[in-house]
């Protein structure tokens, strides 16, 4: 079963038009890159070529970062870089760009999670065994490159801005050290971080005002109140933070403070976007226990950086701002949400994965019992989930019933289109795969196979990571993450109707 469908199965791309299933969607290109292990940030330049930032193993004791700029076409355009291609080391150790945008004046600026690099201390076992290294912290940063391809230097410090969420990193040495007991399960030996821990998943461009800004989403170490005489807590909050595109923190955001997120239990963050006012949505999920699992976290801030107090369901006690759901709780399911677009409606739409059932549960919503994890794709309003979307809000696809490598699903990223169709990227049945969805939140099937593109071919069998949409809305790109042999780069053509 991939899921609820209507008036356009079966039909093929040629006569899509005529029964209003959308714009025909062709692959052109489907290239393999070895310059890079992982693309995870993607983004089109003004003139339509592409950019993708990510990281190379050849070394793998220090990872370094490489950004790449492609033709239209996903062949390495030799006039940036060397050859296409920047490969940077930003520390010693481990580092990951997530994120990337290009600005009017044509730099980029790409985001990326660094170690810190203070770790190495001895720490006690209290069972009494061998001591263990104190873990190293991670820090978020940003770094810029002309359209050569050439680092900018006078960028915050030698060239990288580092951006704060609940800790400063000049307070780091307040950090507690935890404790190390070896006979914990692996995961559990350390009480707690060795030091501030942040992870920046998104970067985007806010257009709204006069001047350009950059927002960061992002999660990680929650602040220390000091004068509340509270222990540290070890989970992570919710953060965004908006900048110039100087690097420097926007004073007109939240009073110049991050905006913060504590659900109650452990947040984690995903992708984001700014609205064409100014307001932010930010996606994630949260995993509220026993008889729960997890649920989608849908934030919405308004310009000032405050919460939309016309925004937000789902909670015991209101919280504005904030939307929590996850309809397949019923069954014992879960839901998360990886990225959040716009429909023309005002709609929102996420993807993500989780769970249609529990293990070994019957589903009562009309799908497979989850074997293995199904994409989850959700309508969202206001004040509820979109009872005109999918089944009442929901769209779950799975492969449970059909003879592939796995039956896992993935949802990664998402656009949406002109014809406020959705693309959602990640996996499909173990495989690399492109999702499109119909307003109405059910697959268009005029598309692809049955609204799924799959890619089998070459030696890169990881998944699409992330998606974006050209300056035109004729061409979508995605690109995968880690694998050994390199990065695929899948393009498509979107023959958008002269009417």
């Amino acid at each position: 079963m991939l899921g609820r469908n209507g008036v356009c199965g079966g039909l093929l791309a040629a006569t899509a038009a005529l029964v209003g299933c959308g714009d025909p969607i062709t692959r052109t290109a489907d290239v393999i890159l070895t310059d890079a292990n992982d693309l995870r940030g993607l983004t089109y330049a003004a003139n339509g070529r592409i950019y993708a930032a990510g990281f190379t193993d050849v070394n793998p004791d220090d990872r370094q970062s490489v950004v790449v700029r492609m033709t239209a076409d996903g062949a390495l355009d030799t006039s940036f870089g060397d050859e296409g291609v920047v490969v940077l080391n930003l520390v010693d150790g481990d580092e990951q760009p997530m994120a990337i945008v290009e600005l009017s004046g044509g730099d980029v600026v790409v985001l990326a999670n660094v170690t810190d690099g203070q770790g190495g201390e001895a720490i006690a076992d209290i069972d009494g065994g061998d001591p263990a290294e104190r873990p190293n912290g991670q820090d978020v940063v940003l770094f810029r490159l002309d359209s050569s391809g050439d680092q900018r230097t006078g960028f915050g410090t030698n060239g990288l801005v580092t951006v704060t969420f609940g800790w400063d990193t000049a307070a780091d040495a307040s950090w507690p050290v935890p404790t190390f007991t070896s006979s914990n399960p692996d995961g559990m030996q350390f009480s707690g971080g060795g030091f501030p821990s942040d992870t920046g998943w998104d970067l985007k461009l806010d257009r709204s005002g006069s001047a350009e800004r950059l927002v960061v989403f992002g999660m990680g170490s929650a602040a220390y109140d000091e004068d509340a005489g509270d222990a540290q807590r070890f989970d992570n909050d919710r953060f965004v933070v908006r900048l110039s595109v100087d690097g420097v923190v926007d004073a007109g955001f939240n009073g110049g403070a991050p905006f913060t997120f504590d659900s109650g239990v452990g947040d984690n963050a995903r992708r984001g976007f700014v609205e064409a006012d100014g307001a932010i949505v930010s996606s994630g999920y949260a995993n509220f226990g026993a008889g729960l699992d997890n649920h989608v976290v849908l934030i919405r801030l308004l310009p000032s950086g405050t919460v939309d107090s016309a925004f937000g369901f789902g909670w015991d006690t209101a919280r504005p701002g904030v939307a929590r759901f996850n309809p397949y709780v019923v069954d014992g399911g879960a839901a998360e949400a990886y990225g959040v677009a716009r429909l023309s409606d005002g709609t929102y739409v996420t993807t993500g994965y989780g769970a249609a059932t529990s293990s070994g549960t019957p589903s009562t919503l009309g799908y497979e019992t989850t074997q293995a994890q199904d994409v989850v794709i959700f309508g969202v309003t206001p004040t509820g989930l979109n009872a005109d979307f999918g089944h009442q809000g929901e769209l779950a696809v799975q492969s449970e019933a059909l003879s592939l490598p796995s039956f896992e699903e993935r949802g990664r990223a998402i656009i949406a289109l002109a014809d406020d169709r959705t693309v959602h990227v990640g996996r499909f049945g173990g495989q690399a795969a492109v999702y499109v969805v119909r307003p109405d939140g059910t697959l268009d099937e005029s598309v692809g196979d049955d609204g799924v593109f799959t890619s089998t071919s070459g030696a890169v069998t990881s998944q699409f990571f992330n998606v974006a949409l050209s300056p035109d809305g004729t061409r979508f790109v995605a690109t995968t993450n880690n694998d050994a042999n390199g990065v695929r780069v899948a393009v498509f053509q979107v023959e958008v109707s002269a009417d």
